[in-house]
């Protein structure tokens, strides 16, 4: 592993490794495509069970939440940079890859008496990491474009609006299912 690399996406691909979804993190050749092909550089190629393979930008967000009774998903910005960089990488794989962002939760307790291991997340659905609790949610790119907002012109971001976003992102686990061991 290469220290370089986010706990978000760490999380991700040891969720990956522990559910046996073949993946190849791209950290060691992003300033060489960056340089090369000028557009800002996705995080993975994952090969999911039964589905085409998949481009995969990670995007890590810290979630505060209440144990059991809120929906982790509040925020889902991403930059015009990580929009354009995933629809060319697109463009320069082909029909037979599929660009998404994986949305990366850090679960945490909010509030007083609200222990973080009783974090179950939307669906039950949580992986332990480092100490951590993630829930991992995932949009197809074309979807994302779909709805996508102007959140900020000074940080040039975007986001979805909540209600969208809930419609539209869908677990991890559910998506992808665990390849057989």
């Amino acid at each position: 592993m290469n220290a370089r690399r986010s706990h978000y996406e760490l999380a991700f691909e040891a969720y990956l490794a522990a559910r046996g979804t073949p993946c190849v993190a791209i950290e060691d050749v992003k300033h060489f495509a960056k340089r090369r092909i000028g557009t800002k550089v996705f995080d993975y190629i994952v090969y999911p069970p039964g589905s085409r393979a998949c481009l995969v930008d990670v995007k890590g967000r810290k979630s505060a939440m209440q144990a059991s009774k809120s929906d982790c998903r509040q925020k889902n910005w991403v930059t015009r940079a990580d929009i354009e960089g995933l629809e060319e990488w697109q463009r320069i794989f082909g029909e037979d890859f599929s660009a998404q962002f994986v949305f990366a939760y850090w679960l945490t307790a909010s509030g007083r008496g609200a222990p973080e291991h009783d974090l179950t997340g939307p669906d039950g659905d949580t992986f332990k990491f480092a100490g951590r609790r993630y829930s991992f949610w995932i949009v197809p790119l074309g979807d994302y474009l779909r709805y996508q907002k102007r959140l900020s012109k000074s940080w040039d971001t975007v986001s979805i609006p909540r209600d969208d976003f809930r419609r539209i992102s869908r677990r991890l686990g559910t998506l992808w299912p665990a390849a057989p061991c």
